[in-house]
């Protein structure tokens, strides 16, 4: 899983993400990008829950579909998610209670408006428009009265680590890494890194740990 804070308005998105990847369990497996920029849809993806599906759905998507902008798109979203998470759970063996999400952020061809959409695997994909705007975030936590974006995306996120790690390890979920920024304007698009955790060194000293084994036991 992973953390997802996202604000939105009529003219502007901003979407932050965490960069860790874990093994069911939390073993840390490796640093990578959740969210990505569709520049000729005006568009932001990002993911949570199961690995590597958005990266699938970005690709698919990019070369496979046709479409003017993100209300098209949606139309044609659903069906494709799901044929693609049926490929995906089978040549991954996944088991049945991992889960995902997929979210669109842009501006509407039809409108000229910044609009939203959430595809979740346990609604079978069915789309979701978000409304209203304002800030929302994955997992839940408290979130300051008076908070300032970007800046705040570090305090928001902190407390969601605090609120996970007091939970037990099989229903935790893992957020660390860096803090990874994709914003949208009428002026395009920006992508920066925001934050790096305290324990960035150590959850990357594990993940290259986890690779040597991985390395010995393919060796022997």
């Amino acid at each position: 899983m992973s953390s997802l804070i996202f604000y939105m308005d009529e003219t502007q998105v901003l979407v932050a993400t965490d960069t860790l990847a874990t093994h069911p369990g939390g073993r840390r497996l490796k640093f990578v990008t959740k969210a990505f920029i569709v520049p000729h849809l005006k568009v932001i993806m990002a993911g949570v829950g199961t690995g590597g599906f958005l990266a699938r759905w970005f690709v698919f998507m990019n070369e496979s579909v046709i479409v003017r902008g993100i209300d098209n798109l949606d139309y044609h979203t659903p069906r494709a998610l799901r044929m693609l998470w049926r490929q995906h759970k089978q040549e991954l063996s996944i088991p049945d209670g991992l889960t995902t999400t997929v979210y669109h952020f842009g501006f509407s061809e039809e409108t000229g408006l910044i609009h939203a959409y959430a595809y979740r695997s346990t609604g079978d994909f069915t789309s979701e428009k978000l409304e209203p705007y304002g800030l929302r975030l994955k997992p839940e936590c408290q979130v300051p009265t008076d908070y300032s974006l970007p800046q705040d995306f570090i305090t928001i996120m902190d407390e969601q680590r605090i609120v996970q790690a007091s939970k037990p390890e099989e229903e935790r979920i893992y957020i660390g890494g860096e803090i990874e920024v994709h914003y949208l304007s009428k002026s395009g698009f920006q992508a920066f890194t925001l934050h790096r955790f305290a324990d960035y060194d150590c959850d990357e000293q594990a993940i290259f740990d986890g690779c040597q084994s991985l390395d010995n036991q393919c060796s022997q």
